[in-house]
């Protein structure tokens, strides 16, 4: 058999001229990890052979990529049986995985010849563990990378994915340039709606030091669907509301312009297609410190629903049409601050985690974009990762950030506040000095 070509999806030709907007040092932050642990008695082979039937199951597991053309191409090749590497690890925990995890995804996948992941088995005593992959931005988003996760544990555990053929990301890329009119459409839609950005939230090349921390709190999950049922609006709006005026308290400012990432997968028929969906949809968030708080909730709400429903579109055709239009920041992608809702897939911290009563720190890292980079994850508790640059959000800044995000859901739960300067912002919990360790 000889290998497809094709066109790429939306979502892939984001991710490649994010790539090409990157330094040569910063390929690999495309890089995204996921380890699996193994049943007990499950063996290489066994393990092996579930990773394998999902190489054979999802082309973008088979992709390269052509970078050259003025569009790039995707590249299908025929499945070829899988083998993977052993590692043995000094023990079997799931930290020493993780920790082989991020060694590999230091270095860059590179996605014009070879395939976008790369994965092993880690062993301990000779035992198989995990699986340990790393995955390319381009081949999984966060739905994705869920996906695999669900149908490798049903494979290595015995069970079968059911009959039928999965939709695959040359498909998606066909059905989108084949709906020209919707394309048009997004692009007039683009066209009208670039404008009202904060400057200081396009992205200037802010390469200064990236502080990372994370927070996880079911104090501030039960106060936001207590506002999300109130308000009659979602929990992801009212997470991006509370994290706003947080920054706007912060940083004293009174409006900010946050990339959301769009998911994408409002369409059933590409539920289960492993590819990188994600795309920016820019939003500004504006409140000066008379407004209601409510009022800038609903109005995340609905400004975030309907740019989010507009999150698939042609990069470059948007990026030309800008610039004919003579707008002065055309480009799509420079923007410094981001907000990604990860959906419903939050963990509780183990016993013993700093997330329990504090706020962890990660080691800090040197990247190019974007300035401030917020996830969320909702489940028995909200999970909130921050990445902010030095530039942006100071190192004492960060900490603090959380926790006032995490006060300001609380404040809003408990009583409705007539202005912004009414919402107690003060925190719930110890905010630890970021430490020199982390540098």
């Amino acid at each position: 058999m000889t290998p497809t070509t094709a066109p790429v999806t939306f979502g892939q030709l984001s991710v490649i001229r994010d790539l090409e907007l990157s330094a040569p040092d910063e390929q690999s932050d495309g890089n995204l990890t996921a380890v699996y642990a193994l049943p007990t008695g499950t063996t290489a082979a066994e393990a092996e052979a579930a990773w394998s039937a999902l190489v054979e199951r999802h082309e973008a597991l088979r992709t390269v990529y052509d970078r050259s053309p003025a569009e790039p191409l995707q590249i299908v090749h025929p499945f070829r049986p899988v083998r993977l590497a052993r590692v043995e690890l000094p023990d079997g925990r799931a930290e020493a995985a993780e920790a082989l995890a991020a060694d590999m995804a230091e270095r860059e996948i590179q996605v014009e010849s070879e395939h976008s992941w790369r994965a092993v088995i880690a062993t301990h005593a000779g035992e198989p563990r995990h699986l340990v992959c790393v995955l390319h931005h381009l081949a999984v988003d966060a739905a994705a990378c869920a996906l695999l996760e669900k149908e490798f544990r049903t494979l290595v555990a015995g069970g079968s994915l059911g009959p039928g053929p999965v939709p695959q990301p040359v498909q998606l890329a066909l059905a989108q340039r084949a709906r020209e009119r919707q394309r048009r459409r997004t692009v007039e839609y683009w066209l009208k709606a670039w404008e009202g950005f904060a400057e200081e939230d396009r992205q200037a090349g802010d390469t200064s030091l990236r502080v990372r921390a994370a927070l996880y709190s079911e104090v501030a999950m039960a106060a936001a669907v207590r506002i999300s049922e109130r308000l009659g609006i979602s929990v992801q709006s009212v997470v991006l509301g509370a994290s706003a005026l947080a920054l706007f308290r912060l940083k004293g400012r009174e409006r900010a312009t946050f990339a959301l990432v769009a998911g994408n997968r409002t369409d059933p028929r590409w539920d289960t297609l492993v590819s990188s969906m994600n795309q920016l949809a820019p939003m500004t968030v504006a409140a000066d410190r008379g407004t209601r708080p409510e009022a800038v909730l609903r109005a995340v709400y609905q400004s975030g629903l309907e740019r989010l429903l507009h999150g698939s579109y042609s990069l470059d055709e948007l990026r030309e049409q800008l610039t004919a239009a003579g707008h002065p920041n055309p480009d799509p992608l420079l923007f410094g601050c981001y907000f990604n809702f990860l959906g419903d897939i939050a963990e509780p911290p183990e016993p013993g985690s700093p997330l329990l009563d504090g706020v962890e720190w990660a080691a800090s890292a040197w990247q190019g974009s974007p300035g401030f980079n917020l996830r969320a994850a909702t489940g028995p508790g909200l999970h909130l990762s921050l990445t902010a640059s030095r530039n942006y959000l100071p190192p004492d800044l960060a900490g603090l950030y959380l926790v006032t995000v995490e006060a300001v859901l609380a404040g809003l739960a408990d009583s409705a506040p007539n202005t912004l300067d009414e919402i107690d912002h003060a925190p719930l919990r110890r905010v630890d000095q970021y430490p020199e360790t982390a540098e």
